[in-house]
């Protein structure tokens, strides 16, 4: 089974599928226009090394966020700084929770740390439980890993839960490491943050891959008010880990207002209709969500795996959500498209659950 969404490169090679790609979560407009011509006509770019320091790009995203450039960490995709944090803290006792998203276990394991996990509940219907959390801490973590919105059930918790819980993060001596990079695609966007209120004992990743659809490309960013906590970053990090492309398509990307307008609006939209959708069909059960994917249980006594052949033969291809902690062979995540292609995934998912 693949770790993160499924592998259409290896159904084209192996069996000569091709498949609408649901297991992955991008934002279905693709490029931005702008950022095609910008690269069309910046390819001289490629001719000389980026600034190894990579200032006027950290200042692009500064200006974004609303923070001071020296807040910022860039890196080769959000997994790279997942990487470079946890080798920089050394953290020794970790609390994950879980279900989520499998690079924080493998980039703190890497550091040889303890990791554990808090369990989000079905019964719950996976929202955080913020007092049994609180007790979970009294067992005196190093660090709490936090996906918000989290992949793959796709709630979010509010900044006002998050702060709170941050602070009395901070009477446990508990750092938090928050990964927000699918929060371009909830309601309210980075207002909802809790970026606001600068508190340095948070982490926080973003990445410009799911909402502006580069996941080809590799770029991603951290954002912190620790300074001893930055400079051991930079100092770890390798040089030129980021290309002249993605350094040039930030700035580019960051200003295009037009398609962050209408990606907003399009995700506002369609995560209703498919989780209305959904929840009419019969033998499944649905999750609601709060960014651009949807956790689905089957409930007709079928299994995954024979659940997502049918739905390869039917052209699509849904992710495996079974290897997530705490979910079992029932459960898939199907990411958020545009409104044909949800149409036909609707009929797709009755077709193979007959």
């Amino acid at each position: 089974m693949e770790l993160h969404g499924g592998n259409i490169y290896k159904l084209k090679r192996e069996a000569g599928i091709e498949v609408i790609d649901y297991s992955a979560n991008i934002n279905p407009f693709g490029l931005s226009d702008k950022l095609k011509k910008g690269i069309v006509d910046n390819l001289c770019v490629l001719e000389k090394y980026p600034d190894p320091e990579y200032i006027n790009m950290k200042k692009i995203i500064a200006d974004y966020n609303k923070v001071e450039i020296d807040n910022i960490i860039v890196g080769n995709g959000a997994t790279e700084i997942m990487f470079l944090y946890a080798k920089s803290l050394k953290p020794k006792k970790v609390l994950i929770i879980s279900p989520t998203f499998a690079e924080y276990e493998r980039a703190l394991k890497s550091t040889n740390c303890h990791t554990e996990y808090f369990q989000l509940r079905e019964d719950e219907d996976f929202i955080l439980n913020i007092s049994r959390l609180k007790k979970t801490l009294d067992k005196n973590y190093d660090l709490l890993v936090i996906c918000n919105p989290n992949n793959p059930t796709g709630k979010f918790i509010k900044k006002d839960i998050l702060d709170d819980l941050a602070k009395f993060c901070m009477t446990k001596d508990t750092k938090i490491l928050l990964d927000e990079a699918f929060i371009e695609f909830v309601e309210g966007n980075l207002k909802e943050s809790i970026l606001e209120y600068r508190n340095k004992n948070i982490f926080i990743i973003r990445a410009l891959t799911k909402f502006f659809a580069i996941p080809g490309l590799r770029l991603g960013y951290g954002i912190t008010f620790d300074k001893k906590l930055k400079e051991k970053i930079e100092l770890s990090r390798e040089p030129w880990s980021i290309n002249a492309i993605a350094e040039l398509a930030t700035k580019i990307l960051l200003e295009d207002d037009e398609y962050i307008e209408k990606s907003e609006n399009w995700i506002r939209v369609e995560k209703e209709y498919m989780y209305k959708k959904l929840s009419n069909i019969e033998g499944i059960k649905t999750y609601k969500t709060e960014t651009n994917f949807i956790l689905v249980k089957l409930i007709n006594g079928m299994k995954v795996q024979e659940f997502r052949n049918k739905m390869i033969l039917l052209g699509v291809l849904v992710r495996n959500a079974s290897n997530f902690n705490y979910l079992d062979d029932t459960y898939f995540r199907l990411a958020i498209k545009d409104r044909i292609n949800n149409t036909k995934i609707l009929g797709c998912i009755e077709d193979a659950i007959k």
